[in-house]
This record gives C-alpha cells, sequence and structure tokens, in this order.
C-alpha cells in the first residue's frame, strides 16, 4: 500500500464527507462505464441516490490514506426484495457488502483487500456467520477477488436487473482463535 510503511484508515462515513464521497462515485463511474466497459447500471442517479441514506443509516465505510478518501462500501442488513430471487445457501445471520469501490488511480495496490479484512473482522466481532454480495458478471477483478477471500458463487442463481447478470456470493464466517504461546 506504500513503500513508507503507512496503514490506510477505515472509518465511518458522515454527512460532510458527502461532496468527497460524490466526487470518488464521478470517478468510480466514469472508470467503470467508459474505461472498463462494464454496464452495471450505474450512472448519474445511481449510486448517487443512495450515498446520504447509507451515511445516515451507519452502513457506509471509508477507506482514506494520507487523509484522502480513496475508497468505500457499505454493510447492510437491509433485506432488498430484489435479493428474494437468490438461492442463498444460509439464513444465519448474515449482511451483505455492497458498493466496495477504489479509486482507479489507487486500484492494484492492495485497499480492497484491506477493506475486505476489515470485513470479515467486522462480521466476527458482531457475531455475524455470513456475508452475502453481488457482482456484475462482467466485473472478473472483482469476481477474482472476492472468490480469493472465501466468497461461493451460488449455484444457478444469478440477480437480474435491467437485463444485466449479476452473480450472487457467500461467504460464511468463521471464528477463529488463536491461542498466545
Amino acid at each position: 500500500m506504500s513503500s513508507l510503511g503507512t496503514t490506510p484508515k477505515i472509518r465511518l462515513a458522515n454527512v460532510e464527507d458527502l461532496p468527497n464521497i460524490n466526487q470518488l462515485f464521478k470517478e468510480i463511474v466514469y472508470d467503470i462505464n467508459n474505461v472498463k466497459k462494464i454496464n452495471m447500471l450505474w450512472n448519474d442517479e445511481y449510486p448517487f441516490c443512495v450515498l446520504e441514506k447509507s451515511i445516515k443509516n451507519k452502513e457506509m465505510y471509508l477507506i482514506e490514506f494520507n487523509n484522502k478518501i480513496i475508497g468505500s462500501f457499505t454493510l447492510s442488513t437491509f433485506d432488498n426484495p430484489s435479493y428474494h430471487a437468490i438461492n442463498w445457501t444460509s439464513n444465519n445471520k448474515w449482511f451483505y457488502l455492497n458498493r466496495l469501490v477504489v479509486l482507479p488511480s489507487e486500484q492494484g495496490k492492495g485497499y480492497a483487500k484491506y477493506a475486505l479484512k476489515f470485513v470479515d473482522k467486522y462480521a466476527m466481532e458482531n457475531n455475524y456467520k455470513v456475508i452475502r454480495l453481488t457482482v456484475h458478471k462482467d466485473n472478473k477483478y472483482a469476481i477474482g477477488l472476492y472468490e480469493q477471500f472465501g466468497f461461493i458463487k451460488i449455484k444457478d442463481s444469478n440477480l437480474i436487473l435491467d437485463n444485466e447478470v449479476y452473480y450472487a456470493f457467500e461467504k460464511e464466517v468463521y471464528q477463529i482463535w488463536i491461542k498466545e504461546l
């Protein structure tokens, strides 16, 4: 993440962060649509229309490095009716990981992996048993990252939104106890 050994910081977003979060997502939406050419249905309306609500619900986390917002993600227990069509494998205590993003200029530096480690720790500390997410079928980097972190694709259970296919992933959270010697 940095040759100087500086560690990124993850914190809950607040309403005062909204202008910087909007700028973050403007760069992400441009990159998704014009560089990576993934039709994730992100545009001038979405995800901007849900950012403030995610902040007010204390669901949005920011990834900061050198006092700059370089990424974001949302952890939510909202049971989105769109997701009811998915044949989730577990009904244990769960939450959704949504909209994990990192600035294009900062991608490939380990920030998403750092965020996923935070998400795992959050799950364990809050006694969640399952983490769920959906990812666009063409977002190969994200799919690979999630699989690397133990997420399993739900077989024969895709989410279809406006004719776009999103794969459903789930991860069982295991408490790991390490005895100090």
